[in-house]
């Protein structure tokens, strides 16, 4: 949405470039703007100046007040979000695999949960710079935990994705992820001896042109679905690219607002079973939860 001091900024430009243009025209042609039109033309930009500062000073105030009455609404929600996630997620244990560039996100995510009863057991964060399409890259590392590599790169990728999928959702083979660690792929931080039910994804790009959710998101999820996961995509509200338009292909429910103490209830609910597209977004088809009413 283009916000209207820009759109005042503009037509301000515009007026100051014809009335200087006039003038500069004029003394191009070696004569004053003598003429009543001219004259006219000019005095009646000079007035407009006045008028558009007033409009300037009240676009200021009023997105003022909306962010002022947007923060109002946020602060109250995060006062409520333990009250209404409160037992939503009882004893429920989930891990979250990080793709995007925002690892604040995780840490929002990570806490919402918390205030839900779920246990995070573990985050691991896979790193977006990790060239998956490098075949010769993708053996080196299987190689130096001691695994034979296909021969096919999708493959070779599918399989160090598995054992990093393996480890985050069943426990299963956690031993090499030093290994994988030190190669440069991923960092895990918390317990990998546990089986998780649930698993968070959590994207969001810091450029629109680097998109990872088409290719590494979807054959992890592919990965987690075929295992049983419940998978729910989320990101935060400020990010540059999103990834919810590919997700939302793949069939997962999504939030595209998990910085917000709404998204973070969306994501709750979305854990729990409800799937759609949760947020803020042109590609949202809710804000508020069916289910936000049950337990």
């Amino acid at each position: 949405m283009i916000d209207i001091r820009y759109h005042i900024y503009s037509l301000a430009a515009v007026f100051f470039a014809l009335a200087v243009g006039i003038v500069v025209g004029s003394s191009f042609a070696n004569r004053a703007p003598s003429t009543a039109g001219a004259k006219r033309t000019i005095a009646r930009y000079e007035s407009l100046i006045p008028s558009l500062k007033r409009d300037i000073e009240t676009a200021t105030d009023e997105r003022r007040a909306k962010e002022a009455q947007a923060k109002n609404s946020e602060d109250f929600c995060r006062a409520a979000l333990p009250i209404v996630a409160k037992g939503r997620l009882e004893w429920r244990n989930v891990a979250i695999i990080q793709t995007g560039d925002y690892d604040d996100i995780s840490g929002y995510v990570k806490r919402a949960l918390e205030m839900a009863g779920a246990r995070v057991n573990s985050i691991t964060d896979i790193d977006s710079k990790f060239a998956f399409e490098n075949y010769e890259k993708v053996s080196q590392v299987l190689t130096s935990c001691g695994i034979a590599p296909p021969s096919d790169l999708k493959e070779a990728a599918n399989k160090l994705l598995a054992l990093i999928t393996e480890a985050a959702y069943t426990s299963q083979g956690s031993e090499i992820l030093a290994c994988i660690e030190k190669a440069g792929v991923a960092k895990f931080t918390g317990d990998y001896s546990k089986y998780n039910h649930m698993v968070v994804l959590v994207g969001g790009l810091e450029t629109k042109e680097k998109d990872n959710s088409g290719n590494l998101d979807s054959q992890l999820i592919a990965l987690l679905e075929k295992k049983g996961a419940i998978v729910v995509g989320c990101e935060g509200s400020q990010a540059a690219g999103s990834c919810v338009p590919k997700w939302s292909k793949m069939g997962i429910a999504t939030v595209d607002n998990a910085d917000t103490a709404m998204g973070q209830v969306a994501l709750i609910c979305a854990l729990n079973g409800e799937k759609a597209q949760f947020g803020t977004k042109e590609t949202a088809e809710r804000l508020i939860p069916q289910t936000l009413e049950k337990k």
